[in-house]
């Protein structure tokens, strides 16, 4: 049981550590959901809200079991925190519910000093008091009380509980949050239920109601509908008179009704200083989250200007209305809004310019001389307020239909409508090649947390990207397939020739299609193919297979036909040598790419797909897994070099890449595989025409064909 002693500490702490009550705290469970619709719960998750971009790993999240049931004062969770992101938030990822747990009595702890383990039983009697408490001090605690389920909760403040009914809904609580974030009074009433039915969790189609919020793992709590949008991408001058490829891209929840929101350009030029130059009311955003102006004929400014999103349902009647009268660089009051969501400014440099924005892009900002036309949030969607989100657009109109531009180094590809992106030059620019460990590493951060598309679905999808990137480079009419090197007609899903080949057999590890899957849809591995060769492929590793079964080629731009077949038989695969450099790449790319973890954008759980040539383990899963085998990784290594990157692979990498957003590697860099796999060869050593930065190959092509 917790002793007075205990209770007084845990005053003064607060008092101390936060500054005394009814005020925003230093560190709090700020969000968590244990339980919401559907089975298993495996959108679970904790938040702990903070000081901005703090290390916090010196506290625990625990969490104790309190129905009777099950076996009060177990702890089922103990995670350590992490470093609070640049909202002063870090949250666990999504969790999956711990076994027989039926999330109704339980209780959540932020400790320091915690020293015991996952599984220990600190109420042994189950009794309501907790025997031990393996942890120096609190800094916060919440409890849920069931509503249909006997049992206990362990708060050292009794009164800090949930209970059904009290917020006017009678069923137990499932999740809850902070509103606004870190606020404290050391009350109930600082808690708003979560939507049960999982409105914000990707994959839930919940509503948000009276007296509920919204589920916002990693963001900022609220009881909207949806989060607030951001102005992602702009362009207002390119080369070329008009500038009639200017626009806006705003990015937020998917297909979410964003009708609320305006988008202004207000004039920072010296004598119209404050004039709103155009007003743009927003509609619903995409499948991907994305909403943009379409193309303008030159109706934004060239010189200094602010781009404001703000909150006004009726935007149009401020078009050339003034809003900053004395030109001081502060808007008149009241100002035609109720809030501003984002903004970010242009200036030209003159000293008599206005902007109306803390994030101003001026010359020579990123340490590229003049004036940016334009730019982008680089990653997609990076927003901490500063410059450094911000990467300039090529001028020059590299991925504008019509424009034949090529990003320099800290550029960005013009992308309306899509994932933002950096130039190839600057995309490998944070990649370490010094040893296969640091290698490894810095790819892994580079080519994740890819924008997942759908595997079929009415807007952009696998077949698109796919019929895009297998595109017959004879005939855009028609696409190339994998295996069997024929080209057929485009026509989408459900025709009788080609489907869509898991390259990395789908049953080793990511069965299971879902918003959680990443690994399902990557379109980096996933290839058209003839559909009978497809079946015969099945999930068989790839490996050379002499003395099989033929499976021949047709000839088709330049290659394929007589001599040049896929071999199978019950066991292996054996990819014709015109594309076993394309699927060894693929392979090497899904080790590299799915490490485990969660993805940061989603925070769902990805598994660890690792590459062997012990047979035993590749295996079928069964489900989504956390760790799964393919091979042969030997044989791999060698297609790799036996048949190097071509132009066909380049333009599906390039393909890909405008999608995801992120790149092969190995299609980019062929002689990062010899130091990733092998362990030789790193360094930043003189690139050889064959793209391996050690000429020497057959003192490593020897050791992979062992």
């Amino acid at each position: 049981m917790f002793s007075l002693r205990r209770s007084l500490f845990l005053v003064f702490l607060s008092l101390f550590a936060f500054g005394g009550p009814g005020i925003s705290h230093a560190q709090v469970i700020n969000e968590f959901v244990v339980n919401h619709t559907g089975w298993p719960d495996s959108n679970e998750y904790m938040e702990v809200f903070g000081a901005a971009s703090t290390d916090l790993s010196h506290l625990t999240l625990l969490q104790i079991e309190g129905d009777l049931a099950d076996d009060p004062g177990e702890i089922l969770r103990a995670i350590p925190v992490g470093t609070t992101n640049g909202d002063g938030l870090w949250w666990t990822g999504f969790l999956t519910e711990p076994t027989s747990n039926n999330d109704r009595n339980l209780t959540l702890f932020l400790v320091t000093g915690f020293s015991e383990s996952v599984g220990a039983d600190l109420d042994g009697n189950n009794d309501g008091e907790l025997d031990s408490t393996p942890w120096s001090g609190i800094i916060d605690e919440v409890g849920v009380v069931g509503l249909d389920e006997a049992g206990h909760t362990y708060t050292v403040d009794a009164s800090m509980v949930l209970i059904a009914g009290t917020d006017g809904q009678n069923y137990t609580w499932g999740g809850a949050s902070r509103i606004p974030d870190g606020w404290d009074t050391g009350t109930p009433s600082d808690w708003v239920r979560n939507d049960y039915f999982g409105a914000g969790l990707p994959g839930f189609d919940g509503v948000v109601d009276a007296n509920e919020a919204y589920n916002t793992p990693g963001t900022s709590n609220s009881t909207t509908n949806r989060p607030p949008a951001a102005i992602n991408e702009f362009v207002a001058d390119h080369v070329g008179t008009p500038d009639d490829h200017e626009y806006v891209e705003i990015f937020g929840e998917a297909v979410a009704d964003y009708s609320d929101n305006c988008l202004l350009v207000v004039v920072g030029d010296f004598g119209s200083i404050g004039v709103v130059g155009s007003a743009t009311q927003l509609t619903s955003t995409d499948s991907n989250g994305y909403w943009t102006t379409g193309f303008m004929n030159a109706e934004m400014e060239d010189g200094s200007f602010t781009l404001i999103l703000a909150d006004f349902p009726t935007c149009g009647s401020v078009v050339g209305t003034d809003l900053d009268s004395n030109d001081d660089g502060v808007f008149d009051a009241p100002t035609p809004w109720s809030d501003i969501h984002d903004s970010v400014a242009i200036s030209d440099g003159d000293p008599s310019d206005v902007t109306y924005s803390t994030v101003v892009l001026g010359p020579a900002f990123d340490g590229i001389p003049g004036t940016p036309g334009g730019a982008s949030r680089v990653p997609n969607g990076t927003n901490t307020n500063s410059t450094t989100d911000w990467m300039r657009n090529d001028f020059d109109g590299d991925g504008l239909d019509g424009f034949s531009g090529t990003p320099d180094t800290g550029e960005a590809v013009n992308t309306p409508g899509q994932i933002n992106r950096a130039g190839v030059g600057d995309y490998y620019s944070a990649v370490d090649p010094s040893s296969s460990a640091s290698l490894r590493a810095t790819l892994h951060d580079t080519v994740d947390d890819h924008q997942k598309f759908e595997y079929t679905a009415s807007a952009t999808d696998t077949w698109d990207i796919l019929e895009l990137g297998d595109e017959d480079p004879n005939d855009s009419t028609k696409i190339l397939d994998v295996y069997k090197n024929a080209s057929y007609a485009k026509a989408g899903g459900g025709n009788d020739f080609y489907n869509r080949e898991h390259s990395w057999p789908n049953a080793y590890g990511f069965p299971d299609d879902g918003a959680s899957n990443s690994a399902y849809t990557d379109c980096h591995h996933l290839m058209l193919s003839n559909i009978g060769y497809n079946s015969d492929r099945g999930s068989k590793p790839f490996d050379d297979c002499p003395g099989c079964t033929e499976k021949p080629t047709v000839f088709n731009n330049g290659t394929g036909g007589p001599g040049m077949s896929n071999w199978t038989d019950a066991t292996r695969w054996e990819t014709w040598v015109g594309r076993q450099g394309d699927v060894a790449r693929a392979q090497l790319y899904m080790d590299v790419r799915y490490e485990g973890g969660t993805h940061g954008g989603t925070g769902y759980a990805e598994p660890d797909l690792i590459l062997t040539d012990t047979t035993a383990l590749i295996e079928p899963t069964g489900g989504n897994a956390s760790v799964a085998y393919m091979g042969l990784l030997s044989v791999l290594l060698q297609w790799h070099v036996l048949d190097p990157v071509d132009d066909l692979e380049r333009f599906r990498n390039d393909v890909v890449y405008s999608y995801q957003g992120n790149r092969n590697p190995f299609v980019d860099h062929p002689e990062w595989a010899e130091c990733v796999f092998l362990g030789t060869g790193c360094g930043a050593l003189p690139m050889f025409e064959d793209g391996f930065e050690s000429g020497d190959f057959a003192a490593w092509s020897g050791v992979v064909g062992d």
